[in-house]
């Protein structure tokens, strides 16, 4: 099924700075209603799949790929973790050594993600601290 031009006109908008609400309005949807109009626009498969298409072709013509952006990490945490030497105020060398370790961390926690290390999980318990069933529990009986 084909986009509507205003669909159309929603989904550059939407790939400008990737917010709905923004891009519904700018896309000429009522500023009073632009919220739920881009909840209900983002569930349609085909401008899901519109957005999938810009965002890929956007990727190509700026030659950002998966490899360039983790080497990018990779080198950053790599020239972050290098050691440098602490110098006194006359410009000697205390023999104490200093690194950047929050972009480290930041880096390792984002090639993490990207490997999928981290999970979160939620844990939900009855009161008294026994575990919730995630999903009903149905005696079956074959007759």
């Amino acid at each position: 099924m084909a986009l509507t031009p205003k669909q159309s006109l929603f989904v550059r908008e939407y790939l400008v700075d990737l917010n709905a609400t923004q891009a519904a309005i700018r896309a000429g949807y009522s500023q009073k209603t632009a919220g739920s109009q881009a909840h209900d626009l983002l569930k349609k498969p085909e401008i899901q799949e519109s957005i999938a298409h810009g965002a890929t072709d956007r990727a190509k013509s700026v030659e950002i790929t998966t490899e360039y952006v983790l080497s990018t990490i990779r080198n950053t945490i790599e020239r972050c973790a290098q050691a440098e030497p602490v110098f006194d105020r006359e410009g000697v060398e205390t023999g104490e050594y200093k690194f950047d370790s929050t972009a480290v961390l930041k880096g390792s926690e984002l090639l993490g993600k990207y490997l999928k290390l981290f999970t979160d999980k939620t844990e939900i318990s009855n009161p008294d601290g026994t575990m919730k069933p995630s999903a009903p529990i149905y005696n079956i009986v074959n007759k």
